[in-house]
């Protein structure tokens, strides 16, 4: 095994399929001398045909007519022209005789298409040049349809060796999309380790002023009052009978007098705040929930709630509106706010509360987009894998058909670009 740079694969399997091709491509390269000579021989009839003057009058063509045999030759001459004749040994394959033969076909159309629309108005004149010319293009011809029975009948493994050539550039794009996907990624993994840094540091920023005193109080208040509204929010049993009463009052099917939908919303939409808002002797909540009871109470049972509910809203009435027992939880809430806006204003005069308050949105906000970062990454990750995996694969494959095709076990050395 020797070792091959991806970038000088491709001339030197080339030396080894002259070597192995070596005599059909001398056959090859003995027809195309050939037909350059013949090519040759027909561009320069071309040429001469239209620098030809006539000294006889009936020989002569009328303006119009002169100008169109001028642009039929000048045509066939420029179809002819964009043949490509593989003359040199070397760069004889396959693919050059396809273009060869693909060529030859462009030149017959051309002929035959344009000649079929002209000849007719200078044939007369030109006999001789037009019987030049079709001898010539019919000796190519000839040779094109050789070359194309020699390739069908003794170079198809000439074919399928070279059809390897076309996996080299495939390889190579996929090594260059290997570079500039390798170069996003660290671009994006340095962006994403210095966004990390930074949340860190605003997360330590954040930690080191939470160790201030009048801070941690705050703190404390904040998660004592969080526990007292939601342990005294479990309390409040009769709203299920204000929904139920505000559904019916919105449809129309009960119509009371003392209470409207007004009335209930408060205490639906935030009752804590609603019912702190009034203080611990609750007078309205109080008005509200004495009518409520009557209407359970009575025998109509307007809101006709089952009877394990109703049972439970109204022993939670009576417990409020006969043992006031959400005073003394009113009361302590509202001695909590009154201590937590005492620190706020400690903290506003220190600076502390605006710091906390920005830092915590900088810090929600640096954690969302890290977040959408790092699946940025992640899909960048992804991506820079499977293309690593392709262009080993191919690697693999492209040595493999190598030692198939020459015999020689080779190692593709390849360069990733930074």
């Amino acid at each position: 095994m020797f070792e091959v740079n991806l970038v000088d694969l491709e001339s030197w399997y080339l030396e080894q399929l002259q070597e192995r091709f070596k005599r059909e491509h001398k056959l090859l390269s003995k027809i195309f001398a050939k037909i350059a000579d013949e090519v040759a021989q027909a561009k320069n009839a071309l040429k001469a045909w239209r620098s030809y003057k006539p000294e006889k009058d009936e020989e002569k063509l009328d303006e119009k007519t002169q100008k169109i045999m001028e642009r039929f030759v000048d045509t066939v001459l420029n179809s002819i022209d964009e043949m490509q004749i593989p003359t040199i040994h070397n760069s004889i394959s396959y693919e050059t005789c396809q273009k060869f033969n693909d060529g030859v076909k462009k030149v017959y159309f051309i002929y035959n298409s344009q000649g079929k629309k002209t000849i007719r108005r200078f044939y007369k004149q030109f006999k001789l040049e037009i019987k030049e010319i079709d001898l010539h293009l019919r000796k190519i011809g000839n040779y094109s349809q050789k070359i194309n029975k020699f390739l069908l009948k003794n170079y198809q493994d000439g074919k399928e060796a070279e059809s390897l050539l076309k996996r080299i550039p495939l390889l190579q794009n996929n090594i260059e999309r290997l570079a500039i996907t390798k170069k996003k990624l660290d671009e994006l993994e340095s962006t994403f380790e210095s966004m990390k840094s930074k949340l860190k540091d605003m997360e330590e920023k954040l930690d080191k002023l939470n160790e201030d005193p009048d801070l941690q109080k705050f703190q404390k208040i904040e998660h004592d009052l969080e526990i007292a509204k939601r342990e005294f929010r479990e309390k409040l049993k009769f709203k299920k009978a204000f929904k139920k009463m505000k559904k019916y009052l919105e449809k129309g099917t009960i119509s009371l007098r003392d209470i409207s939908e007004s009335d209930l919303k408060p205490y639906l939409k935030d009752s804590v705040a609603a019912i702190l808002s009034e203080g611990p002797k609750i007078p309205h909540l109080r008005q509200l929930l004495i009518k409520t009871r009557i209407m359970l109470e009575d025998e109509k049972d307007s809101l006709q709630l089952k009877s394990d509910l109703k049972t439970r809203v109204i022993e939670n009435i009576n417990d409020i509106v006969s043992n006031n027992s959400l005073e003394h939880e009113i009361q302590k809430i509202l001695e909590l706010e009154e201590k937590k806006e005492e620190i706020r204003k400690l903290m506003k005069s220190k600076g502390l509360e605006s710091q906390r308050n920005d830092l915590k949105e900088k810090i929600s906000i640096a954690t969302v987009d890290l977040e959408h970062f790092e699946n940025d990454v992640a899909r960048y990750r992804r991506d820079y894998k499977d293309l690593l995996n392709k262009v080993k694969s191919e690697r693999e494959e492209l040595q493999e058909a190598v030692k198939t095709e020459t015999g020689q076990d080779i190692k593709l050395k390849i360069i990733i670009p930074s």
